[in-house]
């Protein structure tokens, strides 16, 4: 309580005595005299301040030098600055003629203890004291209007020549290499091989011309199924950071290529270094390109690769084409650097939005550029920003996607098993991910365990004994935290349905238990069921054990395995993002900023998604085929009640462009037929039917249209 304050405090059931009162009154009138003399002391210096002369003063330093000659100063230069120094006390006013950035310490205490950038035209106002200089004021030289953005928006972020944003980078490789070779040597490389099928069509050279639009390459001699591959460069040591392994051009491709092999660098041909070692590269199409990484690199005169194992029951090995890369930019193969300066910074709403009262948002400026590196091989990775004890951004990457709610949930909306199409290979992944069973029914293709991850529900993985005691397994390429598990029943025989059993996960030392399963029966058909993890811990590998089924005379049979990592997730009526806490079991409010998704692949960034910015999203155009599901990754993060969805779709053959409504059902005297639905806050799916396109068009004909069609999907946020 201030001295004012407690002087006219109101005490009640106390009689006023007239010599308090008179005290009290002297006290006040000294008190509001010492107030004043202390603002007009103040004004005057501020007075004073202002005849003295300005000094400019150039700084490319982290150390701003100022004199005591004067109180004025302009500041030029484009430094960060940490520190004021060269004075002891007393004000000074700073004006700043370049953008900069200033950095809150305990020596320089910037306002809110967060870092500042300056524009043109900005004036600062410090107090120095001791060894401490406190930012008494700032006055910038433009108001931003911030009434209208709901939290968690990116204002503005860098962008590209088309305005999207682009500020996650990634690796970028120069054209191959190698030359073209019509020999196994020429003035520029020579190549040679463990062995060679034949002396016509199959010799080493035939993987470096260029092409591979004939059956030809290398194969190592039949009845052989490893051997090694080697380029000699006569006049160069390049640096090689990437390479493709392109499959045979023949229907057989998956037989007998790579699976399992290194590479390895020499200058001498005698010492050789290991540069990368690939493992379980499965389920080849014929003539399909792989791009891989190397974990090491530096200048190499000689590069080799050795094949140990091949992907199939062929008896020789095969490489349709082999290419290698250098990189144009500086970044490594799985790093990507996020392009942040002071002039194009990511400019954000971290405060709770719009209001009656007034202006209550608060902006956040990330400025500095930032290299992500030990991201999660062969997983999609989620990159943010989360506001640490120093009251700064720091980044941070998740293979968990964010959950936008109504409601505080522990885990996220996405399923994180990718969609299998086999054992050990899904849609999205060459490898890294694998489906295994106890037993399958009749075979693999009919009953086996990758049928329950593949986002299908009427097919599944069905076990080939009768009755229970059986295992449903799936590996992670790294460790998930899952918190819920979703069992989807059987769509036409939901009697073997688990009855009782175990979720559990290998902790990398071993098997815990997640969740226990008791008591499940009256399982329908294609029926959903969740199952909240009771421990939530790191695992890498996870299993179902069904040791109890309802109808214990069938087999036991899953539809569906699902499973959801613990996640960060925005209320929306809070407009807060909250973080679970598996340890201390609570939710804790969380600073967060989503900002992008990185798909990464066989040590490499295969995929980069920077978030929209300005309350919009707009898609690259995609190509439609018929009966198929798409998903849109706007990650607005709003209620969807408040998105403005819209598209265009076109016929690529013509060129006709016309507008596509989500609500919109078949009918051929409307637009088209397409249709679409939200899944959740970030998360827009479109599903095509067998007509693609179907209008009238301006003479009244009626178009129709299967093939070569694309669309564009638009989401706005509605105030």
């Amino acid at each position: 309580m201030s001295k004012i304050d407690k002087l006219i405090e109101f005490k009640p059931k106390t009689k006023a005595i007239s010599s308090d009162i008179n005290s009290n009154f002297e006290q006040l009138r000294v008190s509001n005299n010492e107030q004043e003399e202390a603002i007009n002391s103040i004004f005057q210096q501020f007075e004073d301040y202002k005849k003295n002369p300005v000094h400019t003063i150039e700084c490319n330093s982290d150390t701003l030098e100022i004199n005591s000659e004067t109180n004025n100063f302009k500041i030029a230069g484009t430094s960060v600055i940490r520190s004021i120094t060269r004075k002891t006390n007393g004000f000074v006013f700073l004006e700043f003629l370049d953008a900069r950035k200033l950095v809150s310490s305990t020596n320089l205490r910037l306002q809110n203890n967060t870092d500042r950038v300056t524009r043109k035209g900005d004036i600062g106002i410090y107090l120095f004291e001791e060894d401490t200089v406190k930012e008494v004021n700032y006055f910038t030289h433009r108001e931003e209007s911030t009434n209208a953005y709901p939290a968690q928006t990116i204002l503005d972020a860098p962008k590209d020549k088309n305005g999207k944003p682009d500020f996650i980078q990634k690796i970028k490789l120069t054209d191959d290499i190698m030359p073209i070779m019509d020999s196994f040597e020429n003035d520029f490389c020579a190549v040679s091989s463990s062995s060679q099928y034949d002396s016509i069509n199959f010799m080493p050279w035939k993987a470096f011309r260029h092409h591979n639009n004939d059956s030809y390459g290398w194969l190592t001699v039949n009845g052989i199924t490893t051997g090694w591959l080697k380029i000699e460069f006569k006049n160069t040591s390049p640096k090689v950071k990437a390479f493709s392994i392109t499959s045979r051009n023949n229907s057989d491709a998956n037989l007998y290529s790579p699976c399992d092999f290194v590479i390895e660098g020499s200058n001498d041909d005698t010492d050789w270094t290991l540069l990368g070692d690939y493992k379980d590269n499965l389920n080849w199409l014929q003539n399909e390109k792989r791009y891989f990484a190397l974990t090491y690199f530096e200048n190499f005169k000689y590069y080799r690769i050795t094949i140990s194992k091949i992907s199939g029951a062929g008896t020789y090995a095969a490489i349709g084409a082999f290419e290698l890369y250098e990189s144009v930019n500086d970044i490594m193969p799985m790093t990507a650097r996020l392009n942040f300066t002071i002039d194009n910074p990511l400019l954000i709403n971290t405060g709770i939005g719009k209001s009656g009262i007034g202006k209550t948002n608060r902006l956040s400026q990330i400025n500095e550029s930032l290299n992500i590196e030990n991201l999660f091989n062969n997983s999609y990775i989620y990159l943010g920003f989360k506001k640490n004890a120093e009251n700064k951004f720091e980044p941070f990457v998740t293979s968990a996607r964010p959950a936008y709610s109504n409601v505080l949930q522990i885990y996220s909306n996405k399923n994180s098993v990718p969609t299998m199409i086999s054992s050990t290979t899904s849609k999205e992944f060459n490898y890294g991910y694998k489906a295994s069973s106890s037993s399958f029914y009749k075979s693999e293709a009919t009953g086996g365990a990758h049928l329950a991850f593949n986002g299908v529900r009427n097919n599944k993985w069905v076990a080939n004994v009768i009755g229970g005691n059986q295992w449903l397994q799936f590996d992670f390429p790294n460790y998930r935290k899952i918190a819920r598990f979703s069992i989807v029943a059987s769509h036409d025989d939901p009697g073997g349905s688990i009855k009782s059993g175990y979720i559990k996960g290998f902790n990398g030392e071993k098997w815990v238990v997640l969740k226990e399963i008791t008591e499940q029966s009256e399982w329908i058909a294609n029926e959903v069921r969740n199952f909240d993890a009771d421990l939530i811990e790191n695992c890498i590998q996870f299993k179902l054990e069904i040791t109890e089924i309802q109808n214990m005379s069938t087999r036991a049979q899953v539809s569906e395995f699902q499973m959801y990592e613990i996640a960060d997730c925005f209320v929306i009526p809070e407009n807060k993002f909250y973080s679970y806490n598996s340890e201390l079991k609570s939710f804790e409010e969380k600073e967060i900023i989503y900002t992008g998704r990185i798909k990464t692949q066989n040590n490499f960034i295969s995929d980069v998604c920077s978030y929209a910015t300005e309350n919009r999203y707009i898609s690259e155009e995609t190509d439609l085929t018929a009966s198929t599901l798409y998903s849109y990754f706007h990650n607005l993060g709003f209620d969807y009640k408040n998105l403005k969805v819209s598209g265009w779709i076109k016929d690529k053959t013509t060129g006709y462009t016309m507008p596509w409504y989500p609500d919109s059902n078949y009918d051929s005297a409307i637009e088209c037929n397409n249709y679409g639905f939200h899944i959740d806050e970030c998360q827009f799916n479109i599903r095509t039917p067998a007509t693609l396109m179907q209008f009238k068009d301006c003479d009244n004909i009626a178009r129709s249209y299967n093939s070569n069609v694309s669309f564009v999907l638009q989401v706005e946020r509605v105030f």
